[in-house]
């Protein structure tokens, strides 16, 4: 009896056809977990269509590494050197099973993880995908024995995630590359659901000008524009979307709440295999702590979310800017740590409890973007056969992208709605002498 193929409607991809590996992983507990997993986190809060799970951007990644590989196996069938479809299975699992690890709603509860772990979700994900830990739930652990049923090793999927596969540096560049299926989903699934009107992602024009050479990926010398078009959204939505002011402030206010039920009280055991829901019902329900309770009810129903009194701008990377982060660092101290101290010093000043203000220094999350930005090692095939640097083929462009900074704040102060004329003097008194602030109107 033949097996019948399943296909899911999409609606940033269209019509997907799954296979038969692809709809076994698809059953798990571990994956179906993703589908109560927000793909933007607390997003919704500034853009109120951006509620995507994570199991779309899943099957997006999946999909789009499997319309890949099959591009490449045609178009390079020499270096890509798989008559079987071992490699695009591969990729293709590792494409659904990369975020099975993620903490309640995505990025914003990972630094507990860190914290608790000292590793990233994705350290989580290759333990998950290998039998090393399974996830406490009715039915968890089949991941593994699925993959070998189908001839694929679950170390070389778990090399995938966390960026260690040597075997094929091209698989690697395809999950986690310059240019790869990951960024492809995640943008064009983000510009979708969040409804911004700029940005605009030719995938079906990357992938046709995908190649091999010399063992890795690269692209067709007149796909320049596709791959302009795509670092450059990349690029904005950094800066509107993923780095938004109002999404850092409730991020904050959120992870605020779980750090201290999670790592303080310790009320919550393996919370990073909890979902969105179960993780703000039990802060804002069950707490013992009765402020928990209010940040989680103050973000799961938007009441009296704080908003943003003080902010120290930057327009261009200048010696008076590291002097001032220097001095903010006191002696090397880590932004976790200075934002502790500067908390600390405006609610005595203030008078307020210190649980209402919020002290944010988005060096780190900017630090993490521009590496990112600045890691531009694309290569283009010209005809006669030789490659090209992006920063040889196109100087100015490449310029442009190496200085772009997708966050230009330095700090900012946010405070309950209550508070924000105290906060404001105290902040005004504070930074008087360390630079002119832009302040909210």
């Amino acid at each position: 009896m033949s097996h019948k193929v399943m296909y899911i409607r999409e609606p940033v991809l269209g019509t997907i056809r799954l296979s038969p590996l692809q709809e076994e992983l698809l059953k798990t507990v571990e994956v179906q977990r993703l589908s109560f997993i927000h793909q933007l986190g607390t997003t919704f809060q500034s853009y109120p269509g951006a509620h995507c799970m994570r199991l779309a951007h899943a099957l997006g990644v999946s999909h789009l590494a499997g319309r890949i590989a099959g591009h490449l196996s045609d178009r390079s069938p020499e270096e890509y050197n798989d008559t079987t479809r071992t490699t695009r299975d591969l990729v293709e699992a590792a494409g659904l099973l990369h975020d099975i690890g993620h903490t309640p709603w995505s990025h914003t509860l990972e630094p507990l993880y860190l914290e608790l772990t000292g590793g990233d979700h994705m350290d989580l994900v290759a333990d998950m995908v290998t039998g090393r830990t399974i996830m406490p739930v009715r039915g968890a652990g089949k991941i593994p024995e699925i993959l070998k049923k189908h001839g694929i090793d679950p170390e070389d999927v778990a090399d995938l995630i966390t960026s260690r596969y040597t075997k094929h540096e091209f698989a690697q560049q395809m999950i986690f590359g310059e240019v790869d299926a990951d960024m492809l989903d995640y943008l064009q699934r983000d510009f979708y659901f969040t409804g911004v009107a700029f940005g605009h992602i030719e995938v079906d024009r990357i992938i046709s000008i995908m190649a091999i050479k010399n063992g890795k990926l690269v692209f067709l010398e007149k796909g320049l524009n596709a791959i302009r078009d795509f670092l450059l959204a990349r690029l904005q939505m950094y800066s509107s979307v993923y780095l938004h002011r109002k999404t850092r402030i409730v991020d904050k206010m959120l992870l605020n709440a779980a750090r201290k039920s999670v790592i303080e009280l310790k009320e919550i055991e393996n919370f990073m295999f909890m979902t969105d829901d179960e993780i703000i019902s039990y802060l804002e329900k069950e707490s013992a702590d009765p402020w928990v309770r209010e940040m989680a009810w103050r973000v799961k129903y938007r009441q009296g979310l704080f908003s943003q009194v003080f902010r120290i701008d930057s327009v261009t990377t200048s010696e008076s800017d590291v002097h001032f982060l220097n001095s903010l660092r006191n002696q090397n101290s880590t932004p976790k740590k200075v934002a502790e101290l500067l908390t600390a010093e405006i609610s005595a000043k203030a008078g307020i409890d210190p649980g209402y203000i919020i002290v944010d220094l988005p060096i780190e999350a900017v630090k993490i973007s521009e590496e990112r930005f600045q890691k531009l090692d694309i290569r283009f095939l010209d005809e006669r056969g030789r490659l090209i640097p992006l920063d040889e083929i196109d100087p100015p462009f490449a310029e442009y992208m190496m200085k772009a900074r997708p966050n230009r704040s330095l700090l900012t102060v946010a405070c309950a709605p209550e508070y924000k004329q105290k906060v404001k003097a105290a902040c005004m008194e504070i930074f008087e002498n360390a630079v002119e602030p832009l302040f909210s109107q």
